[in-house]
């Protein structure tokens, strides 16, 4: 072969044209992560459930192998390859096929033997234990991708049917190209032209071009190109987004309202006049689509951040970052903009098809031509522009972010803006952040919410924004977000889409009753993580009631693996205390994997110890693991006895935030 050529392939066409793929020697070893692991399979699994026609995950760039003339070495897109074989291992029999070809695996790994060995031992039914893969560098991420995907089948697959549903998508509607090149291609080029593309123009900045064109005014264009690049930076708060695009962080502070809490709009689109004398009529499409650059506004970014507050301190300065990405923002904007609108929803929050659902829902299907229709487009695209500001805003005070408290080492909260004054050579204004105990419960119950949800979506943020739109006070804010939860997600309707959910949610609450049945169960791993948060929440929710006011410094963190107090399979037999209880919810809590991985097949003492020492040192596994641990021992009778308990606390908060 000595041409490049591209073709559009399913997994089927793998199958049928009997490829098989090596993971050369100079490839990296498998470095994907739970989050990306999670996004792909969330995103193969949503597609699936809206019946999508295709789903296509980009390129993947062959070689001949040099021995082998049956092997293609993958050159780009191992990780992506990997993880849907890895997906096909746990769904069994079903993607067989793509699993292996005959009696050899569909893909090998070159100078690897103990990845080739472990691949070998799952077919003929064998397990790994966590510990003996952590002796070995090649298999840990492998090892922890392949069951963070059998956990999230178990959660997120209900059924056989299902499954086989599942299954049949990723083989026939998942598409990627394979681009084989020659064997005697230059690699070391290759993967430099590989690591060096230009970068491209991204979907939110093509997409804010689309929407400055559709504004007649150059002066407008600029005004509301500003403000759509202060929203867009998500690593600041806006007033500090908007004083970068200004110029002047006390022109921003001048705009806000500190009886009402808000921007004054008006006043903020006045600043932009201001900051650039007008000069537009030079702006080009190139200047439009471009990011803040340090030549467009008045002052350096290092003079603007010299404009606090004398009483400012070091928390105030915290990098920040939102929980969602810009993209993610545009399309709940998109979504409340329609329901203002009374116009049907748009189905589906991915920021990979951005362009695709703005081309469908909100951009003209033709481009404009009668003065009406210039106008409607027109009015259409400030007012998006303006609602998504408010939302932004909105989503500044209201909502978590994460907050580095020192390198290495974020967590989720809300930070309180005020206003304040100093009268030097006059009276200057600053906009300060500060920290307050009084958003401790909103900011665990969006914790619960955040971690428990799609990182790619969270939907309940749709609903929730839009009523956050009217500024509530704080206590109101709690208060309906509690029973925003309780109907969205405690209300056994799994059948619906999660977009209809929040959709029926928007208005007003739907009077669906609550329903915790499913923790009567025994579904062990199978549980949905969702449940421990909410249990976790409710503990600290109701912590007065149970005393333990200990319980104050508790912090929600993500959590990814469900761990059997009494263990499943001990060492030593005698260690299995829990047989009628094991797989149910008084016997289970919710961990991170490295401590599921610490405690493992240990006794009930032994894991008891360690978590009492890191309590000791301020740090819990879970609260609902503080309550367990409590017992000297753990039997059936104790898990039985744990697990009414908190059926008691569940029922009492149900009662306290049911909607009236």
């Amino acid at each position: 072969m000595d041409k490049i050529t591209s073709s559009l392939y399913t997994i089927n066409k793998v199958v049928e044209e009997g490829l098989r793929f090596n993971i050369p020697r100079y490839q990296r070893l498998y470095v994907w992560e739970d989050e990306q692991v999670e996004t792909l399979f969330n995103d193969l699994h949503t597609a699936c459930s809206v019946n999508k026609d295709m789903y296509y995950i980009g390129g993947v760039i062959l070689v001949k192998n040099k021995w082998n003339n049956e092997l293609f070495d993958l050159v780009d897109g191992q990780q992506r390859f990997t993880t849907l074989w890895l997906m096909a291992y746990e769904l069994g029999d079903l993607l067989l096929g793509f699993r292996n070809k005959g009696k050899e695996q569909r893909i090998q790994f070159a100078i690897r033997p103990k990845v080739e060995k472990y691949f070998l031992e799952l077919s003929s039914g064998q397990d790994f234990s966590t510990e003996l893969n952590r002796e070995f560098e090649d298999l840990v991420r492998i090892d922890l991708a392949r069951r963070r995907l059998k956990e999230l089948i178990q959660s997120k697959i209900k059924n056989e049917s299902e499954k086989e549903l599942f299954a049949n998508f990723i083989a026939k509607k998942l598409k990627f190209v394979i681009t084989t090149v020659p064997q005697k291609t230059d690699l070391n080029k290759l993967f430099e032209t590989l690591n060096n593309r230009g970068e491209q123009l991204s979907q939110d900045e093509i997409l804010k071009a689309r929407i400055l064109a559709g504004i007649q005014s150059r002066p407008a264009r600029w005004k509301y190109s500003g403000i759509w690049n202060a929203c867009n930076d998500t690593r600041n708060y806006l007033e500090r987004a908007l004083s970068y695009e200004i110029g002047s962080s006390r022109s921003v502070a001048d705009s806000y309202n500190q009886w009402s809490n808000t921007f004054d709009s008006k006043k903020i689109r006045s600043l932009f006049d201001k900051s650039n004398n007008l000069q537009t009529d030079l702006l080009s499409l190139e200047k439009i689509l471009s990011k803040r650059k340090v030549e467009d506004i008045a002052q350096s970014d290092d003079e603007i951040l010299t404009e606090l507050h004398p009483h400012t301190t070091d928390d105030e300065l915290q990098k920040v970052r939102s929980i969602l990405t810009f993209p993610q923002l545009l399309l709940h904007t998109l979504r409340i903009f329609r329901y203002e609108r009374d116009l049907n929803d748009i189905q589906r929050i991915n920021e990979k098809e951005l362009l695709k659902i703005f081309d469908e829902y909100f951009l003209p299907k033709k481009p404009p031509i009668s003065q009406e229709e210039i106008d409607d487009f027109e009015k259409d695209c400030k007012e998006f522009v303006e609602l998504l500001f408010k939302i932004r805003e909105v989503f500044d005070k209201y909502i978590i972010k994460w907050v580095e408290l020192e390198q290495n080492n974020e967590e989720l909260m809300i930070k309180k803006v005020r206003k304040q004054n100093q009268k030097k050579g006059g009276w200057a204004y600053y906009l300060r952040r500060e920290l307050t105990e009084q958003y401790n419960g909103l900011t665990h119950l969006q914790g619960l919410l955040y971690h428990s949800q799609q990182n790619t979506t969270q939907y309940w943020l749709t609903p929730y924004l839009y009523w956050l739109l009217d500024h509530p006070s704080f206590e109101d804010a709690y208060d309906w977000l509690k029973k925003l939860d309780n109907v969205l997600f405690c209300t056994n309707r799994d059948e619906e889409l999660l977009t209809d959910r929040t959709w029926e949610c928007m208005e007003d609450y739907p009077q669906h009753p609550i329903d915790y049945s499913i923790l009567h169960e025994e579904l062990g791993t199978g549980f949905p993580h969702y449940w421990f948060y909410k249990i976790d929440f409710i503990l600290w929710h109701e912590k007065d009631e149970l005393r333990k006011p200990q319980w104050n410094s508790y912090k929600v963190t993500a959590k990814n693996s469900i761990e059997h107090i009494g263990p499943q399979n001990p060492r030593d037999k005698r260690d299995k205390v829990c047989i009628k209880q094991l797989d149910k919810m008084g016997n289970l809590v919710l961990v991170t994997r490295s401590i599921n991985s610490e405690y493992g097949d240990q006794p009930y003492k032994v894991k008891r110890a360690r978590f009492n020492d890191k309590k000791n040192k301020g740090s819990y596994d879970s609260l609902k693991s503080d309550l367990i641990y409590a017992n000297e021992t753990w039997n059936d009778e104790l898990a039985e006895r744990h697990q009414e308990k908190i059926l008691q606390v569940l029922e009492r908060y149900f009662d306290n935030t049911k909607i009236e």
